[in-house]
């Protein structure tokens, strides 16, 4: 045991207390037994690379990458420490253990070693093969008599030359088979020197072929040469894929045009070619090494596969960052890094954050552009905000700038890319519509938050999202001072709800009475000119001669498209002329409801005026018809129709101008009291006018009870038309009988007595007729009496089941 060649005893009994740290009651155990083998096992001048070769073969094929690096380190320093000097037999000693831990000598030793637990014989503990290899913690090593009493354990065994004689052979066995992989290997090599594979394996790394690595498609794709074998084949199989991902990287990157390119595509290769050229300097020092050494002692393939291990692993994670991002560009790219930058392995975030930093510049470019001069500098459309450069002045707001969700990345969510819109919106109208914002201007701390970029810069506390958040608000809050005082847009808002919702009751009045002239004409033939002088007179007979010069001014009169059979009632409407920076409150399609407001609210109104006027009449004439007896019941059922229907429409004024416009409006002015921000002022007044179409039944699901409405309307128009005919009627009727009676007061003075019988046959005639045209429109007016009355029903029943249904259901 004490061979000068082999391990020394002090020596032999510190690997072993190291081998047995987690399991201190078998340490006598392997000490004894490891001795014994060592002393029986014949001497081998395989040289240490038989033995760390076996070793590397046994990791290699658990494939345990980390367990390889680790031990080709500690055998680098235990080649260059000069304070080991039995290094082949350390290494032989490792290869023993590795070997019968290959072969499952363990499993059967720890179940022999089972069955004699009872015993305390270290003789019979060592009766079956390398017992003692894998001692569990908690076995009874304590047992031994020899350990109790503090005695070397190899003074209580006694020899067993049949057990003996089976571990030289089995020692022999491990040494043949060492030394025929080693022949094996040096067979090989003479075929090709480890030189010549270095330097074909380097070819590779730069894509290049040759007879060992050989591409036959030329897609990077490398076919090992048939004669190389065994565990060269192995090594030579893995370096050779570190050659294909390094041409797949280069051949996607170089597919993306140098000019033209999306700015973080272009940024994204930038990167990419950054880290490959760390990659050529590490080929570039393996063949300043590959130099430097001989041919005697040349590197080894195991070598330079340890050194691009981590190079391998960084290679497939570019190769897969440029595959997924090669047919993206601005947020969805980012989205993409993004994605991949959030692993779990610390060492991949360190390659890829670069990346996902170099990528975002040309994006933070554009933001910061955005956000402190409301311009967008996006050729390729990569930004998550767009911009529609024919929309006009009128659209600018809801219109001008949009979000495009496509590039919105994932790190940036909806709130925060609705406030990114918001704050940019804000500078563009302060800066293109009213000038307010000088185009050197900067954020404060936005260009320094953008340059320490990092994770958490989108973070609710972040850098970036603090500057955004009080740019937002400054902003926001110096466009709405600018929109409340140098826009007048209370005023507006104001003029609005006087003329365009009917608030200004006196001044509607006076523009029927003044155009009813010309709006009884047929549609085709009103013209705009004849109407506007009567809208002037309405103004300067009522207080709307009173209001701002500016609303005067923007006042005006529309005829809308008309139509056949259609009167000037029917196409007429007022129009408010809006410009400037107001009109983004003001878009055509907000402009079109209040034509649907005021044709509704006019109509109603138009109803209410007609029937005042018929109530009017009938308390006028009233008095005068008394004489005319035969026309007292229609008279009475005329004046009970007129009265239901003027009712009807007063409730039906009340309840559109005041529980629909007034109510709404109170809710508009506490909003705008409120807003920090033109969003919430335009939302505000958009709810507005929506709450006002749906309580004037202008909304999809109303439209049954506008159905209603109309036919009401017409039955009012029809008991107009009615009334008109009737008044001509009597009044025809009561001046021929006044010309009657006239003519005999004629006759009496002149005493004439008597009629004669043409002129008997003439009044009965008259009389005959007016009593028929009387029973005519009798017949006319209940028929419309029933009618209006069916549908006013009809509203009443469906007011109640809403109504009902209220109290059920809310």
């Amino acid at each position: 045991m004490a061979s000068s060649k082999k391990i020394s005893d002090e020596s032999l009994q510190k690997l072993c207390k190291a081998g047995t740290a987690k399991q201190p009651g078998s340490y006598a155990r392997w000490y004894a037994y490891v001795s014994q083998e060592l002393a029986n096992a014949p001497q081998h001048d395989g040289g240490c690379g038989d033995f760390d070769y076996s070793i590397e073969q046994h990791l290699v094929k658990e494939n345990r990458q980390d367990d390889l690096l680790r031990f080709a380190e500690l055998k680098r320093r235990l080649y260059e420490t000069s304070i080991v000097e039995k290094k082949d037999e350390l290494l032989r000693f490792f290869a023993m253990m590795c070997y019968f831990r290959v072969n499952g000598v363990q499993k059967k030793i720890t179940a022999e070693r089972t069955r004699s637990e009872s015993e305390t014989d270290v003789k019979q503990l060592g009766s079956g093969d390398f017992a003692f290899l894998r001692h569990t913690p908690g076995g009874d090593s304590e047992k031994s008599p020899g350990f109790q009493q503090g005695f070397s354990p190899l003074r209580h065994i006694e020899p067993n030359h049949s057990h003996i004689s089976r571990r030289e052979s089995l020692a022999e066995s491990i040494s043949s088979n060492i030394s025929s992989r080693s022949a094996v290997c040096r067979n090989l090599e003479s075929r090709y020197s480890q030189h010549d594979l270095i330097r074909e394996v380097i070819f590779a790394f730069n894509g290049i072929g040759g007879s060992v690595f050989k591409d036959d498609c030329g897609d990077g794709t490398f076919r090992i040469s048939q004669k190389l074998e065994g565990s060269l084949r192995q090594h030579a199989s893995h370096l050779a894929e570190i050659g294909t991902l390094n041409f797949k990287i280069r051949k996607i990157i170089d597919s993306v045009p140098h000019i033209g390119a999306p700015y973080c595509l272009t940024a994204l290769v930038s990167a990419i070619r950054d880290q490959l050229h760390e990659f050529s300097r590490l080929i570039t020092n393996l063949e300043a090494q590959l130099r430097q050494s001989s041919r005697e002692s040349p590197m080894s393939l195991l070598q330079i596969r340890i050194i691009t291990h981590q190079p391998k692993c960084h290679l497939q994670w570019l190769a897969t960052v440029a595959n997924e991002c090669k047919d993206k560009k601005g947020g969805a790219l980012l989205s993409t890094l993004h994605m991949l930058v959030q692993h779990g392995d610390p060492k991949v975030r360190e390659w890829l954050t670069p990346l996902l930093t170099a990528a975002s510049a040309p994006f933070y470019s554009i933001l910061s552009e955005w956000l402190e001069r409301g311009t967008l500098k996006d050729p390729h459309m990569e930004f998550f905000i767009s911009a529609d450069n024919e929309t006009i002045v009128n659209n600018f707001w809801q219109r001008k700038y949009s979000l495009r969700e496509s590039m919105r990345p994932s790190f940036i969510s909806q709130a925060q890319a609705n406030m990114v819109l918001t704050t940019g919106k804000s500078v563009a109208f302060l800066t293109q519509c009213c000038g307010k914002v000088p185009k050197d201007f900067k954020i404060p701390g936005l260009q320094e938050a953008i340059e320490n970029c990092s994770d958490k810069l989108w973070e609710v506390d972040g850098a970036l999202q603090v500057c955004i958040e009080v740019a937002h608000r400054d902003f926001s809050k110096e466009a709405l001072v600018v929109m409340m005082q140098d826009g007048k847009l209370a005023l507006h808002l104001q003029a609005m709800r006087r003329y365009m919702l009917l608030g200004s009751g006196d001044f509607i009045k006076s523009l029927m009475e003044c155009a009813a002239e010309e709006l009884n004409k047929k549609a085709g033939n009103l013209m705009t000119h004849t109407l506007t002088p009567k809208l002037e007179t309405a103004i300067r007979s009522t207080n709307a001669q009173y209001e701002d010069e500016d609303v005067l001014n923007r006042l005006d009169v529309k005829l809308l498209y008309m139509c056949n059979e259609e009167y000037g009632w029917d196409i007429f409407s007022l129009q408010y002329c809006i410009d400037g920076p107001i009109a983004m409150i003001f878009p055509p399609e907000v402009k079109v409801k209040y034509l649907s407001l005021f044709n509704a609210l006019w109509r109603a109104k138009r109803m209410e005026w007609l029937l005042s006027n018929m109530w009017r009449s009938q308390a006028i004439s009233a008095r005068e018809l008394r004489k005319m007896t035969e026309i007292g019941p229609l008279i009475r059922e005329l004046s009970v129709l007129i009265s239901e229907m003027n009712q009807f429409m007063r409730q039906m004024q009340y309840y559109l101008l005041f529980e629909c416009v007034e109510c709404q409006w109170s809710l508009l002015q506490a909003a705008i009291n409120q807003a920090a921000s033109l969003d919430d002022i335009i939302q505000a007044h958009s709810k507005f006018l929506d709450n006002i179409l749906k309580s004037c039944f202008l909304d999809e699901e109303s439209q049954h009870l506008t159905l209603i409405l109309r036919h009401i309307y017409n039955y009012i128009l029809d008991v107009c038309k009615l009334e008109a005919e009737f008044d001509k009627l009597i009044n025809t009727e009561f001046q021929r009988r006044k010309d009657l009676e006239k003519r005999y007061e004629q006759l009496e003075e002149a005493s004439m007595y008597g009629i004669t019988k043409d002129d008997e046959e003439k009044e009965k005639y008259a009389l005959k007729r007016f009593s028929n045209a009387i029973t005519k429109i009798q017949v006319t007016l209940v028929l419309n009496a029933d009618g209006y009355r069916v549908w006013n029903r009809i509203i009443i029943i469906i007011q109640e089941m809403s109504e009902s249904f209220s109290k059920i259901f809310f």
